[in-house]
C-alpha cells in the first residue's frame, strides 16, 4: 500500500503560523493529530459542537494532552 503525503509549511514570519506550528510540535505526531483533526475523530480546539438532543457546548481544550499518545 503506497502513502499519499500533502506537505504543510508553516510561515515564520507570520506570528500565527509561527505559534500554530509549535503547538503542533507538542503531539507526538503532529501528522496523526491533524489527519485526526480533519477525519472528525478530534475536535478542533475551540470550535463549537453540536451534540444531538443536547445543548450546543463549547468544547475548551488546553492542549495540555496529546490524544493520540498511548
Amino acid at each position: 500500500m503506497e502513502r499519499l503525503r500533502i506537505v504543510v509549511e508553516f510561515s515564520g514570519k507570520k506570528e500565527d503560523e509561527y505559534k500554530l506550528y509549535y503547538r503542533l510540535q507538542k503531539h507526538s505526531n503532529p501528522a496523526a493529530y491533524i489527519k485526526d483533526v480533519l477525519l472528525g475523530l478530534v475536535p478542533i480546539p475551540g470550535q463549537l459542537v453540536l451534540l444531538p438532543n443536547k445543548e450546543n457546548t463549547q468544547i475548551e481544550s488546553t492542549d495540555d494532552e496529546d490524544l493520540m499518545d498511548f
